[in-house]
């Protein structure tokens, strides 16, 4: 449970004395205990015995809404990274400067000095543990992390969904590895999931309204916007041709995510292959055949004719250079699978 809750029957401050929470327990607060079978709590100070559900009951009323809930689950992830990263390393931390510092730079504040201080901790290699600077170091874990989180939630613009008092409650409960109801794994990634898909919808629509306000734009089926960036002179394909494309894949944020013009790293930079039947997502075999062979457009997908849910109802913005195409099968037919969108 979450730091002490009170006895439904006294009235008294209970609080759990696990290894993780005991050297939490405040000053008057009373140590619960088990009874025998591990099914009900018996109070410290009146004995008498109440389910684990009382006890959840008071854990659940310090988060008035969804957002407080949400704030807490994400600070308990990001304390979870540091808690995965090395057993034997966070075992030594200081975890009271690990959450000060998380706390102290949760408001943006950038802390790149304090990777010099972490490789004094660590090593150059990240390998070692040198106890001379355990507390300056654990204090720049949470200093950076703390950083990290509001540069990601600022990133994805969600400031606004965010009680960062909950994310501080979070963080310190995931940190101590306290056994709260909202720390399970199940409960974290479904929240997590729900939270990013929101996200994801509002910053799609976002990405969709500003681009039908580009002169020239183009509106086409199922609310594709397509821009031409550079007219091709060739043909347009059909639906179920075959294509050569370079393309670059940017998320509703503006974040490149692929891009063909990289090659395969070894020097080699072809044009992809695609099959516009069946090998493409459904916005690519709407808008493609609009194009001509030799331009380059841009379009801007809605979700559901991206990946839809399976990839979080994320709206997606392709930029598209048409560089040839063919019948059926003409540059996919020896391809084991030519779907690349």
């Amino acid at each position: 449970m979450m730091g002490a809750f009170h006895c439904p029957h006294c009235g008294t401050a209970n609080a759990c004395n696990c290894k993780s929470c005991a050297p939490h327990i405040k000053e008057g607060e009373y140590v619960n205990t088990w009874t025998e079978d591990g099914e009900f709590h018996i109070c410290g100070n009146c004995s008498k015995i109440y389910s684990p559900d009382q006890s959840l009951d008071e854990e659940m009323k310090q988060f008035k809404n969804k957002k407080d809930k949400l704030s807490y689950v994400l600070g308990a992830i990001n304390a979870k990274t540091i808690v995965n990263s090395g057993t034997e390393a966070f075992n030594k931390l200081d975890k009271g400067l690990v959450a000060k510092g998380f706390n102290q730079n949760l408001n943006g504040t950038p802390a790149q000095e304090c990777l010099n201080t972490l490789q004094l901790l660590f090593g150059p290699t990240y390998q070692d543990f040198n106890p001379k600077y355990v507390k300056e170091g654990s204090l720049c874990m949470g200093r950076m992390s703390g950083y990290a989180f509001f540069y990601d939630i600022r990133k994805l613009g969600a400031i606004d969904k965010i009680n960062f008092a909950m994310v501080k409650k979070g963080f310190e409960d995931g940190l101590y590895k306290r056994d709260t109801a909202f720390l399970k794994e199940n409960t974290m990634r479904f929240m997590m999931t729900d939270f990013m898909t929101g996200l994801n919808v509002s910053n799609g629509k976002k990405m969709m309204d500003k681009a039908k306000k580009i002169p020239g734009i183009a509106l086409l089926e199922g609310g594709i916007y397509m821009e031409t960036i550079k007219a091709g002179t060739g043909a347009n394909p059909s639906s179920s041709d075959d294509v050569k494309v370079h393309y670059i894949l940017t998320s509703a944020l503006g974040d490149t995510i692929q891009s063909s013009y990289k090659g395969d790293g070894k020097g080699n930079v072809e044009p992809i292959p695609l099959a516009l039947n069946g090998g493409v997502i459904p916005g690519w075999t709407i808008a493609i055949p609009k194009m001509k062979v030799g331009g380059k457009y841009r379009i801007y997908i809605p979700w559901n004719l991206a990946y839809g849910e399976q990839q979080g109802k994320e709206s997606l913005c392709f930029l598209v250079e048409l560089l040839a195409a063919g019948k059926e099968g003409s540059f996919t037919a020896n391809l084991k699978n030519p779907q690349a969108q």
